[in-house]
């Protein structure tokens, strides 16, 4: 064996060595973080569905059902349904994906709607996309405690809204539609409209359906 060789094994010996400790190491990671990450995932959307959804006593998570690119999670009391929520993910935001959850009675009447993702430009697409509660002083000094969703005049004005299978998508009012829009956020007001759109028709085509597999 040359002296090159030599040289050459404990350095190939001591690299395989430190590529097993970390490959076992990040083994480990993923094995101990596993759980928690997924309760964590599991509890942030059990807190969102709680926001759009009526009073529930099961896991809508665990009765997740996707049909044309939405996912629905039904809502029950005691067993029975109570309403429906259905998420989906438009990509025509201007700054990428817009993630939507609405809330629906059972004859598909939208009741509240939600962006739960967004990267959205800041003071535009935002105010399309953000429910921020807005503190005034009379209000601080009244100690007035506000409950339920903070408004959002492009998100609310979906609420009683309801669309039948294979209606015409909705559109705002610059495209010729009568949803309003915010002056420069268009795109945005486009991509959450779309998408709230996509998950009533949707809701409408399956309904059928999803209360027959969710009973």
């Amino acid at each position: 064996m040359s002296s090159e060789n030599v040289k050459l094994t404990p350095l190939v010996l001591s690299t395989g060595l430190i590529s097993c400790v970390a490959t076992a190491l990040m083994a480990w990671v993923f094995v101990v973080t596993e759980a928690p990450i997924a309760a964590a995932q599991q509890k942030k959307s059990t807190a969102a569905l709680s926001q759009v959804l009526p009073a529930f006593n099961n896991q809508p998570t665990q009765e997740a059902v996707t049909l044309g690119g939405v996912t629905f999670y039904a809502a029950r009391k005691d067993g029975q349904i109570t309403g429906f929520a259905g998420e989906t993910v438009s990509t025509k935001g201007y700054a990428g994906e817009v993630c939507v959850l609405a809330g629906l009675k059972p004859d598909g009447t939208i009741t509240t709607v939600l962006v739960t993702r967004q990267s959205e430009t800041p003071g535009l697409g935002t105010v399309v996309a953000e429910r921020v509660r807005e503190k005034t002083i009379s209000g601080i000094i009244a100690g007035k405690k506000e409950t339920g969703l903070p408004p959002n005049k492009i998100l609310d004005q979906f609420n009683g809204m309801k669309a039948e299978a294979g209606q015409t998508p909705w559109a705002v009012k610059k495209d010729g539609g009568e949803l309003d829009a915010i002056t420069g956020a268009t795109i945005t007001s486009r991509a959450v409209g779309g998408a709230v759109f996509t998950i009533a028709e949707t809701f409408a085509q399956n309904k059928a359906q999803l209360l027959k597999e969710t009973k």
